[in-house]
C-alpha cells in the first residue's frame, strides 16, 4: 500500500500533466475575401497553401479556432480566425428575400494549434479527451484504490 506523500505527489503530478500552460492557441487567420489573396483562404485547404497557423496574441483569451464557411453581411465566404468563445460546430440553412436559392452556412469550432483548416474539426480533440480521461480515470483508481 503507498503512503499519503506518495500518493499526493501521484497525484499532483497527474494534474500537472493534464493541465497544460496558458499559452495562447494558434489558428490559421484569414477570409477569402482578401483581394491581395482571394485564393488563399478557400472553404477546402489543401496541404500545399502558403499559409500557417499565426499566434492569436490579438484576440483577448483565445481559446478557439474558428472556421466559418457561408454567407454573412460581406456575401459568400469563408472566414479562419481565433475566438474567446465556444461557436460550436453546426450548419444553418437559409435565404435571403428574392433569393431562388438556399445558402448553407457552417461553423467548426475546435481547441488545437491550426486544426481550423480541415472540414472536419473536433473528433481528434473528443477522441484525445476520451482517452485521456479514461486512462486518467484507471490511473488514479490504481494508485488510490
Amino acid at each position: 500500500m503507498l503512503g499519503p506523500v506518495v500518493k499526493s505527489a501521484v497525484l499532483f503530478v497527474v494534474l500537472v500533466i493534464l493541465f497544460e500552460p496558458a499559452v495562447s492557441i494558434s489558428c490559421y487567420q484569414c477570409t477569402s475575401t482578401d483581394t491581395d489573396n482571394p485564393y488563399l483562404c478557400t472553404e477546402f485547404m489543401t496541404e500545399d497553401e502558403d499559409i500557417q497557423p499565426k499566434p492569436c496574441d490579438d484576440t483577448y483569451d483565445a481559446k478557439y479556432c474558428i472556421k466559418f464557411t457561408g454567407r454573412d453581411e460581406e456575401g459568400l465566404k469563408t472566414k479562419r480566425f481565433c475566438s474567446s468563445l465556444d461557436r460550436g460546430t453546426y450548419c444553418v440553412y437559409g435565404s435571403q428575400t428574392g433569393d431562388r436559392l438556399d445558402y448553407r452556412s457552417c461553423w467548426y469550432t475546435c481547441s488545437t494549434d491550426g486544426c481550423n483548416s480541415a472540414t472536419r474539426i473536433g473528433t481528434e480533440n473528443f477522441l484525445y479527451s476520451l482517452v485521456l480521461g479514461l486512462l486518467s480515470k484507471v490511473f488514479i483508481e490504481y494508485i488510490f484504490y
